[in-house]
């Protein structure tokens, strides 16, 4: 098994936020399919990209410049 790269988790945490609404960590692990800390970990990254916006009670969603990014990354 390989371990995948920081670029795929990312994208696939983008992916899974595509739809504009909030998700928790833990919905964001299921469809990533990554460790719920790893999540945490690439969203504070992607967040000081502005690419996501975390909220108080973190839950996660997606910005117009992470919408971008994903389409960068595709």
């Amino acid at each position: 098994m390989v371990k995948r790269t920081a670029k795929e988790t990312r994208k696939a945490i983008l992916n899974a936020l595509n739809d504009g609404k909030e998700h928790a960590y833990g919905d964001i692990e299921r469809k990533a399919n990554t460790n719920w800390q790893t999540v945490r970990n690439h969203c504070d990254e992607l967040m000081l990209f502005n690419a996501v916006t975390i909220s108080k009670d973190n839950k996660v969603k997606i910005t117009k410049q992470g919408l971008e990014l994903l389409k960068k990354l595709k």
